[in-house]
């Protein structure tokens, strides 16, 4: 058995409760909070360790929160970790649901909360603005500048904008949490992938590292304040975003064209390639600028999916040994924000 495998069996209970939970205030085990305002001078006031870190705003566990955001009220997903000890700034990271999805249905298929509490890392989950069908699945899809829907449609006319959601949420979420400003980290899944690339280049001057899956692009329009730090896993049978491109106006060129351009933004070295564990092989960009690094994790025989997880691999193939969201947080933990910008 992997360890991601053995992991998760020990957290089951976790992983059914974020399953049968719903956004709703009603739902079991989930705390309905108030809206939360954003507050540009919360960063500098938890890196000083004031008041604000006496104490969270929310509970230890799930609980549902609000971001007023351009006059919307917009839903967030918490999950604080438990045992963590108020007085310290604590560790951000966001993560952002697939297209189709939802906060908890993205916090269930990453398991990142049994993560969270095992490294004390708060993990928010914003919901996008979108609401969005995909097959069976009724949920929401994120406003990527320029980018049209998955279904190939056209962002609706007056969606609300998601760049300045996460932007808000991040501010409101560091008066809330008593956030660490060096290291708010962004990760998600597919159409949240996408978007967690676009918010790597609109903000990084706040976000220290991303971690796309499963659909890492480089935003066409990115001009990056600061280099930005990179980590992605993506399978070679993933039909949705297919590895090697598509024809596709939301996806069109390859995962790894999209490492290689984050790469040159970073003005990197040469890539270096290494096979991790069986079925496993690791892209490096190392001596980038600012001790930034882009790396790649191909997955041959992941389907579309949260890397790691049971059922992720087409037929014939075995789940690699490795935690990849062991990886990606010992990435996050050695890619704090060289400059804290509030």
């Amino acid at each position: 058995m992997s360890t991601a495998a053995a992991r998760r069996r020990t957290v089951l209970a976790t992983g059914t409760l974020l399953v049968a939970l719903t956004a709703s205030a009603c739902a079991a085990g989930v705390v309905e909070g108030s809206s939360i305002k954003p507050s540009p001078q919360a960063a500098v006031t938890a890196a000083s360790g004031g008041a604000t870190c006496a104490k969270p705003d929310v509970p230890a566990g799930l609980s549902t929160q609000h971001v007023m955001s351009n006059g919307l009220r917009r839903t967030v997903v918490v999950y604080y970790p438990h045992g963590h000890k108020p007085g310290k700034p604590i560790p951000m990271v966001l993560d952002l649901h697939g297209s189709g999805s939802t906060p908890l249905g993205q916090l269930s298929g990453s398991d990142i909360a049994a993560t969270a509490d095992k490294h004390g890392f708060v993990v928010v989950a914003p919901q996008g603005g979108i609401p969005f069908i995909a097959g069976k699945s009724h949920g929401f899809a994120w406003n990527v500048p320029g980018v049209p829907l998955m279904s190939g449609r056209p962002v609706p006319k007056g969606a609300p904008n998601d760049v300045q959601f996460i932007r808000d949420t991040i501010a409101a979420m560091n008066k809330a949490l008593c956030v660490d400003p060096k290291r708010i980290y962004v990760t998600g899944f597919s159409g949240g992938a996408r978007m967690a690339s676009q918010i790597g280049c609109e903000l990084s001057g706040q976000i220290a590292a991303i971690a796309p899956m499963s659909g890492l692009r480089m935003p066409g329009n990115c001009k990056l304040s600061r280099p930005q730090s990179v980590l992605s896993f993506h399978g070679t049978s993933d039909g949705t975003n297919p590895y090697n491109g598509s024809k596709q106006v939301y996806w069109s060129y390859s995962v790894p064209v999209a490492a290689q351009r984050w790469a040159a933004a970073d003005h990197c070295g040469k890539g270096v390639q290494q096979q991790v564990v069986n079925g496993v092989i690791s892209t490096t960009y190392n001596n980038c600028q600012n001790g930034r690094q882009v790396v790649l994790y191909t997955v041959t025989g992941q389907r579309h999916s949260w890397p790691g997880v049971a059922g992720s691999m087409a037929k014939g193939y075995a789940l690699p040994k490795i935690d990849p969201n062991e990886i990606m947080w010992t990435f996050f933990e050695s890619h704090p924000l060289d400059t804290a910008v509030a």
